[in-house]
C-alpha cells in the first residue's frame, strides 16, 4: 500500500464516499464519476484556501514592525521554562555537586496558575488561528483585530 504524501487520495476517496452516499443509485458511472470529480475539485480547492490563509497569518506575522508584540507570549512562556530549570534542575544538580544543602525554593503558586493560564491561552489562540478560526474570543486570544 502506498503512502499519499499529497493527500490527493484521501479527498478522491472522500469525494467518492459522498457520491456513492448521496447521488442516487439510478445514476450512470459516468455521471457519477462526473460528479465525483466536480466534488474533487470543490475539496481540493477549499484545502488550498485553508493553506494560504494559514500562510498568510505566518507571513503578517512575521512582517509586522512591532517585533516585541511577535515575542510577548512566547517570552513568557520561555521565561516560565527557564524559571522551572532553574529551580528543579540547575539547583538541585549544583546543590548535589557542591555538597551544599540547597535552601528550600518553590515557584509560588501564583506563578504556576499565570504561567499554566498563558500558554494555554497562546496555545489554544494559536491553532485555532492556524486554523483559520475567527471571532471575539479568537481575537482576544492572539490580539488580532
Amino acid at each position: 500500500m502506498g503512502l499519499d504524501l499529497t493527500g490527493i487520495g484521501s479527498i478522491a476517496d472522500f469525494a467518492k464516499g459522498l457520491v456513492d452516499r448521496f447521488l442516487p443509485p439510478a445514476m450512470t458511472g459516468a455521471e457519477k464519476a462526473q460528479a465525483q470529480i466536480q466534488i474533487q475539485e470543490l475539496l481540493d480547492k477549499r484545502e488550498n484556501t485553508l493553506i494560504d490563509a494559514q500562510k498568510s497569518i505566518i507571513v503578517s506575522e512575521m512582517q509586522q514592525a512591532d517585533t516585541f508584540t511577535k515575542r510577548a507570549r512566547p517570552s513568557i512562556v520561555y521565561s516560565g521554562l527557564i524559571f522551572i530549570f532553574l529551580v528543579h534542575v540547575a539547583f538541585p544538580i549544583i546543590a548535589f555537586f557542591t555538597d551544599k544543602a540547597m535552601p528550600s525554593i518553590t515557584l509560588p503558586e501564583q506563578f504556576w496558575w499565570s504561567w499554566t493560564g498563558v500558554c494555554s491561552a497562546w496555545i489554544i489562540g494559536r491553532s485555532a488561528e492556524k486554523k483559520g478560526a475567527t471571532g471575539s474570543v479568537i481575537s482576544l486570544l492572539t490580539g488580532n483585530k
